[in-house]
């Protein structure tokens, strides 16, 4: 039996069970039947006394016999009370728990970058993006044409030059439906998905940071409509 789940310990389990076996025994007869050291085998049973699993018998010889069943089956009923009681208690936290995510995260580095960028929310409405280098990731490519096909607005401004152009024009064939435009920026990119997240990347530094605020990321949407007024077709 696994009475240890009832909040017996190993010793105890062990003299209860040789005890249901003898029937009536002894402090020496239940050590040696159940493997309890004798030194252990008067405090192993007087707690099962104290929790009503086992009744003394006043003999010449002291004996111990088990209680009555009843008496371990409403051990059992209360262990399960209080079961039932943590569960219900568990789900009112899990209702009024809300999930506590850090506004700002900051990392550094190329591995980190790729990391951080797999933490932004999946688009409903719209991901506009500031590209630095339009490097094309097949991940990146297949979340894009998963965006425009659900309906997402996807709109990038990149920086169209010798060295980023042809990373433009592969990913203007690749996703012929993409939204792009030339804009002059520096060492900057950033992403902005939906009011509810704006990632921000410092190339030269190697810093990306993560900020999920919804009036960071209404400023930032309008900073990048204002930007894509002006910006020339490609």
């Amino acid at each position: 039996m696994e009475l240890e789940l009832l909040g017996i310990n190993k010793y105890e389990a062990r003299a209860y069970e040789a005890l249901l076996q003898l029937g009536k025994a002894s402090a020496p007869e239940i050590a040696q039947e159940s493997g309890v050291p004798y030194g252990r085998i008067y405090d192993t049973l007087n707690s099962l006394v104290s929790k009503g699993l086992v009744i003394i018998i006043p003999e010449k010889t002291k004996k111990f016999a088990p209680a009555p069943q009843d008496i371990l089956e409403k051990l059992i009923s209360e262990r399960v009370a209080k079961i039932s009681k943590l569960k219900e208690d568990l789900t009112k936290l899990k209702k009024i728990h809300v999930p506590s995510e850090e506004v700002v995260e900051l990392v550094k580095g190329q591995r980190n970058f790729y990391k951080i960028v797999e933490k932004l929310p999946t688009p409903k409405r719209y991901i506009y993006d500031f590209k630095y280098t339009s490097e094309v990731r097949p991940a990146w490519v297949r979340k894009i044409r998963k965006a425009i096909r659900a309906g997402v607005d996807d709109k990038v401004l990149v920086r169209y030059m010798k060295k980023t152009e042809a990373d433009v024009l592969k990913w203007k064939k690749l996703i012929p439906k993409l939204k792009q435009r030339k804009f002059e920026f520096d060492d900057f990119a950033g992403q902005i998905v939906d009011d509810c997240a704006v990632l921000l990347v410092m190339p030269k530094s190697g810093i990306s940071i993560l900020i999920r605020d919804e009036p960071f990321a209404k400023l930032m949407k309008k900073l990048f409509e204002a930007a894509w007024d002006v910006a020339k077709e490609i």
